[in-house]
Parts: C-alpha cells; sequence; structure tokens
C-alpha cells in the first residue's frame, strides 16, 4: 500500500512542543557577531573588567573581513595631496600593528581619492582569536541566535541553537554586532530595510598566475576600459569597474562581481533570493576569468584561486536609534557633543548598474558619528553597532565599511561595560565617561576632543 502524502495545507505550519532552554552563561556583556563591530566590542568591554561573551554563527572571527574577504580596510583615513591621516585608531590600530607582526601589510594604499589597508584575511583570524583571548573573553562558535529574552522593554538576553542544542545567556547589556540587525530585529527595534533600493552585494575572489606587477601598473580607468572592451566583444559583465589589491607574488583579491535580481539587489534577508545570489556570483565568476585573461594586461595566465565563502553584502536592515545619521551629516563634516568615532570614508554605492556613485569628502576632512545612533529607540538593554546602527541608505553608503564598524565596536563595548558596572540603561550612561575612556585607549573622536 503507497503511502499517502501530506497535502500542501498540510504542510503550511506545525505547532512546536514547549520546551525549558537551560541558561548557559549569565555575563555582564553579550556580544552577538565576532564581525568588525564585535570583535572590538567584546575587547573593549572586556578590558574595563567585564565578563563578557561573544558569540559567533562562524568557527572564526573577523565577519567579512575574514569570510567574505575584502582585500582591504577601508574607512581608516582622511587624505589630502601630500598626507594620509588616520581617523581610525584605538584597536583598530592595535589590530593592524598585530597583524603586520605576522606578516601582513603596514603601508596603506592610496587609490582614487581615498587610501585603505591590505590586509591578509588569515592573519584576521589570528590576531582576532589572540586580541580576545588576552581579554577574557569567553568565545561561544558555531552558534546561531534564534530568539530574545525580553522583560517588557527591556532585553535580558538571548537564546541561541548550537551543535550541542539549544541554550541562553542572560547579560545586564547585549551588543548586537550580527551586521543585519537580528538581535535588535527580534527585539522590536524599528528598522528598515527596502530591499528596492539597498545596495547590490559582491562576490568577492581571488586571482592566482597574475604578473602582479605589469596588474598593479593599471590605474582605476585602465581596467575599466580594458573590461569595457570585454564587455563590447559580447561577454556579460555586471560591473567594470573595482578593487583590485595584492599581499601575496602572484595573487590579487578582486572586488569587480555585481549581483542583480529583476534589476534591483537581491534581499539578504530572504533565503531564496540570497541562495540564488550566490549562486550566480560564482558564475560570474567564470566570465570574469575570460575578460581578465582576454583583455588586461598582466592576467594572461590567472586562475580563480579562491573565492569568499559568503556573498558581500553591503546593506540589508538599519535599525531606528536615537539618532538618524544622514547624507547631509556625512558631506556637511557633522560635529556631536556625544562623537564615538570619526569617518572619512565617501559615500560609497554600489546600484544595479555598472558604475559605482561615488561621493567624496573634501581633502583631509571628516565627519563624525554620535553615540545615540547606537541606541534603539524602545528597548532598553541593548546597544546596535556596525553597519547596522541608525542611518540613512545614504550615509550608510558611507559609514557602513569596516573601519568604521571597529570604531563603533570599540564604543559600544566600553559603553556597555560602563552601563553594566553602573546598573544604568546604555542611553543612561555619563557620555563624558565614555569619551574620556576611548580617547585613554586612542581611539580619535576628533580634533575638538583632543587635549
Amino acid at each position: 500500500m503507497s503511502a499517502i502524502l501530506p497535502t500542501p495545507a498540510a504542510l503550511a505550519s506545525i505547532t512546536e512542543k514547549p520546551r525549558q532552554t537551560k541558561v548557559r552563561h549569565d555575563v555582564d556583556v553579550l556580544v552577538v557577531g565576532g564581525g568588525a563591530a564585535g570583535m572590538m566590542a567584546s575587547v573593549a568591554a572586556a578590558r574595563q573588567g567585564a565578563r563578557v561573551l561573544l558569540v559567533e554563527r562562524n568557527g572564526y572571527l573577523g565577519g567579512t573581513l575574514s569570510m567574505v574577504t575584502l582585500g582591504s580596510i577601508c574607512g581608516l583615513y582622511a587624505v589630502t595631496e601630500e598626507e594620509v591621516i588616520p581617523v581610525v585608531k584605538g584597536l583598530a590600530a592595535e589590530l593592524i600593528e598585530r597583524m603586520a607582526a605576522v606578516g601582513g601589510p603596514s603601508v596603506p594604499m592610496r587609490w582614487l581619492e581615498t587610501a585603505s589597508m591590505p590586509y591578509d584575511p588569515v592573519a584576521i583570524k589570528m590576531v582576532g582569536d589572540l586580541m580576545v583571548l588576552e581579554a577574557g573573553v569567553k568565545v561561544a562558535f558555531h552558534s546561531l541566535a534564534v530568539d530574545v529574552i525580553m522583560e517588557g522593554q527591556t532585553l535580558e538576553g538571548v537564546i541561541f541553537e548550537s551543535r550541542d542544542g539549544r541554550w541562553a545567556c542572560r547579560a545586564n547589556v547585549v551588543v548586537d554586532c550580527t551586521g543585519d540587525g537580528d538581535i535588535a530585529a527580534r527585539a522590536g527595534v524599528p528598522f528598515e530595510h527596502d530591499p528596492h533600493g539597498i545596495q547590490a552585494p559582491t562576490t568577492m575572489f581571488r586571482f592566482g598566475g597574475v604578473d602582479v606587477e605589469r596588474a598593479q601598473q593599471l590605474s582605476r580607468d585602465q581596467l575599466h576600459g580594458h573590461l569595457e572592451r570585454a564587455v563590447a566583444s559580447g561577454l556579460e559583465l555586471p560591473r567594470t569597474a573595482g578593487g583590485a589589491f595584492s599581499i601575496r607574488p602572484g595573487s590579487m583579491h578582486m572586488n569587480i562581481t555585481r549581483i542583480v535580481r529583476d534589476g534591483r539587489a537581491p534581499d539578504p534577508l530572504n533565503t531564496e533570493e540570497v541562495t540564488c545570489a550566490e549562486q550566480e556570483g560564482r558564475r560570474q565568476l567564470g566570465d570574469y576569468l575570460t575578460a581578465f585573461r582576454k583583455f588586461v594586461p598582466g592576467y594572461e595566465n590567472c586562475f580563480i584561486e579562491d573565492i569568499g565563502a559568503q556573498i558581500g553584502v553591503r546593506e540589508s536592515r538599519r535599525i531606528v536609534g536615537e539618532y538618524w545619521l544622514t547624507l547631509e551629516d556625512v558631506v556637511g563634516e557633522a560635529r556631536f557633543k556625544d562623537a564615538i568615532a570619526c569617518s572619512a570614508w565617501p559615500v560609497e554605492e554600489h546600484a544595479a548598474g555598472r558604475a559605482t556613485r561615488w561621493r567624496f569628502l573634501a581633502p583631509g576632512t571628516y565627519y563624525q558619528l554620535p553615540y545615540r545612533m547606537m541606541l534603539p529607540r524602545h528597548v532598553d538593554g541593548l546597544l546596535v553597532a556596525g553597519r547596522c546602527s541608525s542611518a540613512s541608505h545614504d550615509a550608510h553608503a558611507s559609514m557602513r565599511v569596516a573601519a568604521t564598524c571597529m570604531a563603533l565596536g570599540e564604543a559600544a563595548g566600553v559603553a556597555a561595560a560602563q552601563a553594566s558596572a553602573s546598573r544604568h540603561q546604555p542611553r543612561d550612561i555619563d557620555i563624558s565617561k565614555l569619551t574620556s575612556q576611548l580617547l585613554a585607549q586612542g581611539a580619535f573622536l576628533g580634533a575638538s576632543f583632543i587635549a
């Protein structure tokens, strides 16, 4: 007798059994997400004496820097014709110094009207481990946040699923460094996310077999010209200008693909769409391999050496915080009394076409980022640091880069530790004590904060 298959209606939903979840950790500060912001938040909080748990869904730290791989760390510098000026220091500067000690680059690379620091993704993983362990941070890898613990409007912890089951962590303060604002969304924080207007993602990869000396002689405009010739020949390349960085002989990291679905960026919060985006990104690599071999000097014998473990998502949820950073703040070199970080990165918008929209700040200038953009509306016990902090779409196109996320994470970590120690909500801490501690750690908050 054949089995009777369930009807589609019967597959619509199920009822799960009630269950109790063991509280495995009870800490002062819980940091969810171990990327650029999360690494710095956990280290900063632990160095203030807080009991810190850092939870990461992968088996290593670094997030986009080590998982997607970016080629270079953006947002560290303002530039003039004569100078490259650091505007993100503190723990970010320590990270770069320690990566240089294990063989990583230590000299910024100038390009267009900015500069960034090439880096080795392996060094990020190694140095990240060292920094959190030395600070006394407890780490839980391979753990995915699946729910939150709320008491009224206060977030009191997060529930995770791991290989050894479901567990909870209670915390005085939670710092959401997931990049997608996962914890904030589950806690009921309002956010903005419009799949029809977000930036397009990129599949990052490395070419091997490159004549690096010849390849590095190409300007960005020259590379664009060669790839436009490839398009004219019939190759379908969605993007013909991008970043190329080398830290090893024969190897070149490429930030050049662009994933579009039905004329817009795929929704990174939609499982079907992000799955198709991952596949489409890898499919594009074949066209780029052909284009570079045939049309770009130095790449005649190149091959695909490595592909990022995950597509590079530039934009998803942006929480609505006590302050909403705007494009006017970015280009107007905004100043804030509660400034906790600075950025000089241009507005860099990756839309659906082949071009990238750039809007650069005046040479040598920067804008400040306020503490309030990490304070979510309507929910206590929570800070949100990184690219999911409170900003408009246009402002986010500047503040989303790795170095700015590191600075936000460092500030969030210090603030969370101070809130926990004083038994205050993060929105009620003494801002002067926060900024004084950040300055003592070597952070750059702007010229007005320098004694």
